[in-house]
């Protein structure tokens, strides 16, 4: 129960069956309230919809989407700051256990790498004039190195950092074929849904890679691949993602190793010039 939605309770004093009736399936189905309206809502909890306006109101909600947001912004903080991270930490430490689910993330992604969705993916990020590759808050790291080794075996790539100020190079991109990478794992993210939703409106290929948690049910792209990051460790871990972006990496320069051997060689060249690693 969230505390601001039981002090809430509180201040009601006695409730009616039908209030208590949707009081119950509200504590039940916080996880999934974010996908619901008025009219499911009633529906779902066997009241009217008349007494889910009405209950809102004295809860001191304007209405659902305010309760949602107080939702998404608790899920939010209890991504980095409740307590079971340290509760983790309080249980027997089965690090052989931990890894074991590390590894059965990675086996079922292994299972789609045959796939029809698994190739359309690669296509689209290797036939694009244009890739930018984006990412947020915690993520933003391993987004910004995966665009860095991508840039290696192909044109065109760039990371888009949306709070630089300057996005001269998606701006001149309007009239390319391009592809956005996205890679985001926070719940709910406000500004990875923002950003997603504006690609598919400008009919750009977008291409996602988020955890079981993320955005996937926000937005609407086939393009989408989900990875379990939930494995017990203190935080949720991005090594199943970081192995699913090297294998698209992998994937990318097969399809563009008619050019790769010059591309390496002017690397190589240049890296060699400037003396920017000992030999």
């Amino acid at each position: 129960m969230l505390p601001m939605l039981s002090t809430h309770l509180e201040q009601l004093g006695k409730l009616t069956p039908s209030e208590r009736k949707l009081w119950v399936y509200l504590q039940a189905n916080l996880e999934t309230l974010a996908f619901e309206n008025g009219a499911t809502l009633a529906q779902k909890s066997g009241v009217s919809p008349n007494t889910v306006s009405r209950f809102l109101r004295r809860l001191g909600y304007k209405g659902l989407k305010s309760l949602k947001e107080e939702l998404r912004d608790a899920v939010r903080v209890q991504s980095l700051l409740n307590g079971t991270l340290i509760e983790r930490l309080e249980q027997p430490d089965d690090l052989i256990a931990h890894l074991n689910e590390e590894i059965e993330a990675l086996r079922e992604f292994a299972e789609c790498l045959g796939s029809a969705h698994w190739q359309d993916i690669v296509s689209r990020v290797s036939r694009a004039e244009r890739v930018f590759v984006c990412g947020f808050q915690t993520i933003r790291g391993l987004a910004e190195d995966f665009a860095n080794r991508l840039a290696l075996v192909r044109e065109g790539v760039e990371f888009l950092d949306l709070y630089s100020g300057v996005l001269g190079q998606w701006l001149d991109s309007h009239k390319q074929r391009c592809c956005v990478i996205l890679i985001d794992i926070a719940p709910y993210a406000d500004a990875g849904i923002a950003f997603a939703n504006h690609c598919l409106q400008q009919d750009t290929d977008l291409v996602v890679f988020t955890d079981e948690y993320g955005i996937a049910r926000h937005i609407h792209t086939p393009h989408i691949l989900c990875m379990k990051t939930k494995t017990g460790l203190i935080l949720e871990s991005t090594g199943g993602l970081t192995c699913a972006l090297n294998v698209l990496l992998h994937c990318v320069a097969s399809a563009h190793k008619s050019h790769l051997k010059n591309r390496l060689a002017a690397y190589r060249e240049r890296v060699q010039r400037l003396r920017l690693y000992r030999t």
